[in-house]
C-alpha cells in the first residue's frame, strides 16, 4: 500500500512493515485464536506496525489515519483473551510498548503518573522501591500494559482489598480520533459535575487511545497471613464467603474453589477426600491487624461448617497463582482451553454457578469444566470457569468455542448474571454485553459518535454490529 511508506516518513524507524512484524502484532491470546493458528488457520495482518515514542508521535498517527480513512488498533502488552485485538488488512495497529515510561512517585500522596505501555510488573518493581504497590495484581502481571488494563477494566486477584483498576485511576491522558491529546483528573476527588475520564475505562480502545495515567498506590503491607478451609459442597463455601466479607475484614484475598478446580490447582498438596470446595483468604496490614482478621475469619467459617486446611496450600497459592503454562501444552495437543467470568450478586451466585456450570458441560465437545469464585465484595463477586474441550478434526476450533460461550453466558445470564466481570468484551462476549446493557446503548452511541464519527478506532470490537 503506498501510504505505508508516508507512515514510515511520518515516524522514522518507528514503523514496521515486514511480515513477521505485522504477524505478531494481528492479535491477542485468545485461546481460539491461537488454537486456529495451531491448525493453519492464516489471519489477516494489518497493513503497518507504528511504535510511537511520545503522545505526540500517537497524535501524528491518529490524524494521519483521519485523513486517509484508516482504522486505527491500539495495542498494549497483547495478553487480552477476548479477541478484543484482531487487525485485518489496511488496518494500522499502534504498538505502544515504547510509551513505557515511569514518572517520580509521589510518595507522601502515594501518586505516579506512567506512560500507557508501561508493563504492570515493571511499575509493581518500582514502587516497591519506594514502599509502595497499586495492589493491582492480575495474573497476567508479567505481559498486561497499564493502558491495556484500564482499557478492559480489569481486576487484580487482591480486589477485594485495593479495589479494581478504575479505583486506582487518578488522571488519565487520552489522543481521541481528531487528534487531540486531553488530560483528565480527579485528583484526589472532586464534586464538580459528571467526570469525562471513567468513559475511556473499558473503552477497549474504541473511544480514543490512552496515552498516560496517574494512579493511586499503596503502602506496601508489613504483614500477610493466607489461610484455607474445606467445605462439604459449594454453597456452603459461598455462604462462608459472603459472610467473611461483609464483616469488613483487612481481606486482600478471598476465593471459593469448587472441587474440580480445587483438585486441579492444588495437585499435590490438597487431601484428596473431604474437600468438596475449598475457601482461600488472606488478611493483611499491621501485624495485628492481621491477627485480629484471620480469628475473625477462623470463627466465622467454623460457625459455616468449615473447617481449617494446612499452611502449605496457602503457600503453594502464593507460588504457583500466576503459572499459566500447560495451557500451550494442551493446546498443542489439540484440547482447547478457555476462561469465561461473570459476575452476580450474593443472593444469585449459586444458582449462577450450578445452571451455567452443568449448561457447559452438556456441550458435546467439552470434556472437563470447573470454577471458582473471587474478586468478592458487599454486594456479591465474579465467578471464573475453565473449560476444556476437544474440537473435532476437521471442524472450526471457533463453533465449538462458540457454543461454549454461548451456553455458558446464556445459563448465567438466565440466573441473573452480569455477562462480563474482568477480562472485557472484545468480539467474544459483544452480543451477550448488548443484550444486558439495551437500555444504555443509544446513550453510549452518542457518545462514540462524538468522539469517533468515523468508527476509525478498534472497529468490530465491543460495540454491537451496525
Amino acid at each position: 500500500m503506498a501510504w505505508t511508506g508516508e507512515l514510515a516518513e511520518l515516524l522514522p524507524g518507528r514503523v514496521e512493515l515486514g511480515e513477521a512484524e505485522r504477524s505478531g502484532a494481528a492479535g491477542d491470546m485468545s485461546p481460539l485464536r491461537q488454537m486456529a493458528e495451531l491448525r493453519g488457520v492464516r489471519f489477516e495482518r494489518p497493513a503497518a506496525v507504528a511504535r510511537p515514542a511520545c503522545t505526540a508521535d500517537v497524535q501524528a498517527v491518529m490524524r494521519f489515519a483521519g485523513d486517509r480513512g484508516l482504522h486505527v488498533i491500539a495495542r498494549g502488552g497483547g495478553s487480552g483473551v477476548v479477541g478484543a485485538i484482531a487487525a485485518t488488512a489496511g488496518d494500522i495497529v499502534l504498538d505502544l510498548r515504547n510509551l513505557s515510561g515511569i514518572g517520580p512517585v509521589d510518595r507522601e500522596s502515594g501518586l505516579v503518573t506512567v506512560q500507557a505501555g508501561c508493563i504492570l510488573e515493571t511499575l509493581e518493581e518500582q514502587l516497591a522501591a519506594s514502599g509502595l504497590t497499586l495492589g493491582h495484581y492480575p495474573q497476567s502481571i508479567a505481559l498486561a500494559s497499564l493502558g491495556g488494563l484500564i482499557a478492559t477494566r480489569s481486576s487484580g486477584q487482591y480486589s477485594t482489598w485495593y479495589g479494581n483498576i478504575e479505583d486506582m485511576v487518578a488522571g488519565i491522558e487520552v489522543v481521541t480520533a481528531d487528534g487531540e491529546a486531553t488530560r483528565f483528573g480527579r485528583l484526589p476527588r472532586r464534586s464538580l459535575g459528571p467526570e469525562v475520564w471513567p468513559l475511556f475505562v473499558g473503552s477497549e480502545g474504541t473511544l480514543g487511545v490512552i496515552t498516560a495515567v496517574t494512579l493511586s498506590a499503596w503502602p506496601l503491607p508489613s504483614a500477610q497471613e493466607v489461610r484455607s478451609y474445606a467445605f462439604r459442597d459449594f454453597r456452603q463455601g459461598l455462604r462462608a464467603m459472603r459472610q467473611v466479607t461483609r464483616k469488613g475484614l483487612p481481606l486482600g484475598v478471598i476465593r471459593l474453589y469448587d472441587r474440580d478446580d480445587a483438585m486441579h490447582g492444588f495437585a499435590g498438596v490438597l487431601p484428596e477426600e473431604g474437600v468438596d470446595a475449598l475457601l482461600l483468604l488472606s488478611c493483611l496490614g499491621e501485624p495485628e491487624v492481621v491477627a485480629g482478621g484471620v480469628a475473625a475469619a477462623d470463627r466465622i467459617v467454623s460457625q459455616c461448617d468449615g473447617h481449617a486446611l494446612p499452611e502449605a496450600i496457602g503457600r503453594h497459592w502464593l507460588a504457583a497463582r500466576n503459572d499459566v503454562s500447560e495451557w500451550g501444552m494442551y493446546l498443542a495437543q489439540g484440547v482447547l482451553v478457555d476462561t469465561i467470568e461473570c459476575g452476580a450478586a450474593w443472593s444469585a451466585i449459586a444458582d449462577v454457578y450450578e445452571a451455567a456450570i452443568e449448561a457447559v458441560r452438556q456441550v458435546p465437545e467439552v470434556v472437563a469444566a470447573f470454577g471458582h469464585a473471587a474478586h468478592a465484595e458487599a454486594s456479591g463477586a465474579g465467578l471464573y470457569f475453565t473449560v476444556a474441550a476437544v474440537p473435532a478434526p476437521g471442524r472450526e476450533a471457533a463453533e465449538a468455542g462458540r457454543r461454549i460461550w454461548d451456553a455458558l453466558l446464556g445459563a448465567a445470564a438466565a440466573k441473573g448474571a452480569s455477562v462480563g466481570h474482568h477480562h472485557g468484551v472484545g468480539r467474544m462476549r459483544r452480543a451477550w454485553a448488548w443484550r444486558e446493557r439495551r437500555e444504555e446503548l443509544a446513550i453510549l452511541e452518542s457518545l462514540r459518535t462524538a468522539l469517533d464519527p468515523g468508527r476509525m478506532l478498534n472497529p468490530g470490537v465491543l460495540w454491537p454490529d451496525p
